[in-house]
């Protein structure tokens, strides 16, 4: 029997939110700050990811209701803020831009939960910091250096991990070997190893081609060279190859065939800080990515193998001028995407296309109490498309912001952004056909959103309302054009306290993505899809210095609202449970268990950013969320 949840108007008044961050007491949590920490909605940490084991993209979001990632297996996940999904999005990892799309039908997006330090989720047009083609928001994924991992006083240290997964039959192993090269310099180089089996679903039904193997790599150099100067190099990679099906997220069909698949990115990163005065912070960042999928000896079409490389560098000067932080800066992107196919004769076609960007955001505390943001990007684009149709846009993405915070804890804040986006590059898998209308336009959103917020000795909460809107999406409808306009309302709250040892909080998140007036469908890949209102309840407990518990419950509703039932069915609601217990055995030493359990009761259930049917057709059709999990882990370091 499907699961339907039903809002209140009590419960949605009782979790009304949007989180501060929180006092040194509380534990680590995913925190969502909203316009405490300019612009950012949620913040999560490494220490939170490492209780839970996340071992991919959905773990890693899984307490963040305005985040949704679909796909059971790994190299299928998606991921989708306030129903957007990422290709709106700017995605960067340790700054380096992570660009356009590999293929419809899977992710775009690759990083091992391991290297994580922090991950900044911004929603929503907003800041003009947030870079060039924002539509949808933001979100910064950092990894970490050396000095996250040495201990005081130490010059050198290891970690070593190893974990099991019982859903898989499969195991991940990590080294890392850290140090100082110098007096506030430090060295890392982290490689992990995962291999795992097929995937099971709440119904003990195995999903063919779902298994994984896995290599990550991280190396990075990086520290305060002296009080003025501080650099970071950094170089990591991640391997998945295997046997998948031709679409990944579809179950097999004679459609969708079995066969040998390569995919692999590499990110090379490097950054200078110079900090002379209050006037001066230079912050420079230079990058080269390379996203690169392969389909081997397909039956139907052959080989096909593609990469999209990206090269970009950004400037930017921090200056604080009395009651003004003021950042200048300019950014500057290279894209080039080269697919090579046999199936209408071996040829290659390719992409190009560069963005120019000038950035200035200031935040003026006119008061203690008042807090008054404004900015704005210029970004001028150039493509040059597969049959060498020249496109050339530019326009500006305005924003202000006003935060008023009263003596009692409570705050109110306002916003407004836009953002404008140009002619990019096309999804890679389809440049050797698609064509691009010659008159296709720039697109262009716009954000609005109202909030308040409260923070108190032991109890926080708070509430965000959003309209969103944007002009001229480009999709497929035959050639690449605008083919309408999207629109999303909604809203994120939440509440929370603490008292000692015990924290917990409860999270809401609703969405209403539309195009041209009806909702999104699975169908609108690229695009984005409708998510039912979403709830998070989650707990934890330290029992005793060293030990400690932690339950999170996932519930959303069923989703009704959807386009033409005839083709796409209603969502049903789900609720999952996961928990985790995470015990440090001998005080002061470095061995560190943790045992954690993914839905606990071992449901069915299809995660709403997860492609479910096509109805009445035999080929697209979905793989069910994974079932029961048990994950063991062990980490020392010395």
């Amino acid at each position: 029997m499907d699961t339907v949840f039903k809002i209140s108007p009590l419960a949605l008044a009782v979790c009304a939110i949007s989180t501060p961050t929180l006092a040194e007491q509380q534990p680590e949590v995913v925190e969502i700050v909203g316009q405490k920490m300019a612009g950012i909605d949620a913040v999560i940490s490494s220490d939170d990811l490492d209780k839970h084991q996340a071992s991919d993209l959905q773990d890693v979001f899984r307490k963040t209701p305005e985040v949704t990632v679909g796909g059971s297996a790994g190299i299928t996940q998606k991921l989708y803020v306030r129903g957007l999904e990422d290709t709106m999005l700017n995605v960067t990892i340790d700054g380096a831009q992570q660009t356009s799309s590999l293929f419809h039908h899977q992710g775009r997006l690759s990083i091992e939960p391991e290297l994580i330090k922090q991950v900044e989720v911004a929603a929503g047009a907003g800041r003009a910091t947030n870079g060039p083609g924002a539509l949808g928001g933001a979100i910064q994924f950092k990894t970490k250096d050396a000095h996250d991992l040495l201990h005081s006083g130490n010059q050198f240290g290891a970690k070593v991990k190893a974990g099991y997964y019982s859903n898989t039959r499969g195991y991940k192993g990590s080294v890392s070997l850290f140090g100082e090269v110098s007096d506030g310099l430090g060295l890392l180089a982290s490689y992990t190893y995962v291999d795992q089996e097929n995937l099971e679903d709440g119904r003990g039904e195995e999903q063919p081609y779902t298994a994984a193997e896995q290599q990550v790599g991280l190396i990075k150099l990086s520290g305060d060279i002296n009080e003025k100067h501080y650099i970071s190099l950094g170089y990591d990679f991640r391997i998945d190859n295997g046997t998948r099906l031709n679409k990944p997220h579809f179950v097999p069909s004679f459609k969708n065939e079995p066969l040998e698949q390569e995919a692999d990115r590499e990110t090379l990163t490097a950054n200078y800080v110079f900090s002379h005065s209050d006037y001066i912070k230079l912050d420079a960042t230079l990058y080269n990515t390379k996203n690169r999928i392969a389909h081997l000896n397909n039956p139907r079409f052959g080989t096909s193998d593609g990469n999209i490389e990206t090269f970009g560098a950004k400037l930017f000067n921090t200056a604080q001028l009395g009651q003004h932080t003021l950042v200048i800066g300019v950014d500057y992107i290279d894209d080039q995407s080269e697919f090579s196919t046999q199936w209408d004769g071996d040829k290659t076609d390719y992409e190009k296309g560069k963005i120019y960007g000038f950035f200035l955001q200031n935040d003026w505390q006119v008061s203690q109490a008042l807090l008054i943001t404004a900015g704005a990007r210029y970004d001028s684009y150039e493509l040059t498309d597969n049959i060498n149709q020249n496109f050339d846009s530019s326009g500006f993405s305005p924003n202000v912001g006003i935060d008023y915070q009263f003596e009692n804890g409570l705050s109110l804040f306002a916003s407004y952004a836009e953002a404008f986006r140009g002619q990019t590059a096309k999804e890679l898998f389809l440049i050797d056909y698609a064509k691009n209308d010659p008159d296709r336009k720039p697109e262009t959103a716009k954000n609005a959103e109202i909030g308040a917020k409260f923070q108190g000795d032991n109890l926080y909460a708070g509430v965000t309302l959003f309209d969103s809107e944007i002009e001229d999406v480009v999709g497929k409808d035959g050639t690449f054009t605008n083919i309408g306009k999207f629109e999303n309302q909604g809203v994120s709250a939440y509440v929370g306290a603490y008292y000692g040892e015990l924290s917990g909080q409860l999270s809401y998140s609703q969405s209403r993505p539309e195009l041209n007036g009806d909702p999104l469908t699975d169908g609108h890949m690229n695009l984005g899809t409708s998510i039912g209102d979403t709830w998070v309840l989650d707990i934890n407990y330290s029992v005793m210095q060293g030990l400690e518990f932690g339950w999170t419950g996932t519930f959303v509703e069923r989703l009704e609202d959807v386009y033409d039932v005839t083709q796409y069915p209603e969502k049903p609601g789900y609720g999952i449970h996961d928990i985790y217990a995470q015990w440090q055995p001998i005080a002061n030493e470095e061995l560190l268990l943790t045992l954690s359990v993914k839905n606990v009761f071992d449901k069915y259930y299809f995660d709403h950013g997860s492609y479910i049917e096509y109805v009445g057709s035999p080929v697209a059709q979905g793989y069910a969320a994974a079932g029961r999990d048990f994950r063991f882990n062990l980490s020392y370091a010395f």
